[in-house]
């Protein structure tokens, strides 16, 4: 009896191999594009801001090729130009009617399916908007890029991009002040700014847009204390590093020469030819290439 239950058990698991195990099928592809799944809006003056996030994808995930999309108010579809920015698209709704209240929905369109519709937005708009910033003015500093305006206001946003077109998204908010100092950049790149003010309600029309790249043209402070210590029948010149946090080496001159072209990255050197006389300065450099102002050392 255990020989037959074995055979039989042999021959269940044989069935099971030769047919294999089915998993589950794959749901179908779908040629629907994704909705947008949220719709924001804000008053910026006289003007609605209608923005939003979309990822570009159809209903299964899978990457979308071109797409559009399609606003529409209560009153029916408009074609209003959308600006891009990265996964930011966003529109500006001119505001006829302060007494009526405004929704706004959107769906997708790939050429060939309709998205579902996202969720209607709706605002009433602000009668009495804060007077706007004027005279923005942006400069280069050690520290950053300076932004100062003029205003009558005392809140503002700011908003920033990598280029003129800037997405409605908030970069920073300040109270009781009409300058900005920016330290989050990178040295080479371009950043560019609008500020509005705002009444804890509505944000006021945008300022002009300010653009600076941000260079590295600020020499590095010298170095401090430099000697020339006798030690045998050797000289050494030491001296105590620059304060600057970006400098990256030291070039000394010895009577108006360069001792090397390539800065040494030490606070010390052995002058071994050395003679009564000489004279010596030392310089920091930077790492953009930026050269300190001269560090002379007084020889006795």
């Amino acid at each position: 009896m255990k020989k037959i239950f074995n055979i039989t058990l042999f021959i269940l698991i044989s069935i099971l191999i030769s047919c294999g195990l089915k998993s589950s099928p794959l749901p179908p592809l779908s040629d629907i594009p994704a909705p947008v799944n949220k719709l924001n809006i804000k008053q910026q003056g006289d003007r609605f801001v209608i923005y939003w996030q979309y990822n570009g994808v159809y209903e299964d995930g899978r990457i979308m090729g071109d797409f559009k999309f399609d606003i529409y108010t209560l009153d029916g579809k408009i074609n209003n130009k959308i600006k891009k920015h990265g996964r930011t698209y966003w529109t500006y709704y001119f505001i006829k009617d302060f007494d009526r209240e405004y929704c706004f929905k959107i769906r997708v369109f790939n050429g060939k399916k309709y998205s579902k519709f996202s969720k209607y937005v709706c605002r009433y708009p602000e009668k009495l908007f804060p007077d706007g910033v004027y005279n923005l003015n942006i400069e280069l500093k050690e520290e950053g890029l300076i932004l100062t305006w003029f205003s009558e206001e005392n809140s503002f946003k700011i908003y920033r991009s990598l280029s003129e077109i800037i997405p409605p998204i908030e970069y920073a908010e300040i109270r009781n002040n009409n300058m900005f100092k920016d330290k989050k950049l990178v040295y080479g790149r371009k950043y560019c700014y609008y500020i509005t003010s705002y009444n804890g309600k509505v944000e006021s029309n945008p300022s002009e847009t300010v653009c600076k790249i941000y260079r590295d043209i600020f020499p590095p402070k010298p170095p401090q204390n430099p000697e020339l210590i006798k030690k045998g029948n050797e000289h050494i010149i030491i001296w105590t590093e620059s304060p600057s946090r970006d400098t990256t080496g030291y070039i000394i001159y010895k009577n108006g020469k360069p001792l090397f072209k390539t800065p040494i990255k030490t606070y010390f050197f052995v002058d071994k030819s050395y003679k009564k006389g000489d004279s010596y300065y030392i310089i920091a450099v930077d790492k953009a290439g930026n050269r300190s102002k001269p560090a002379y050392l007084t020889v006795e």
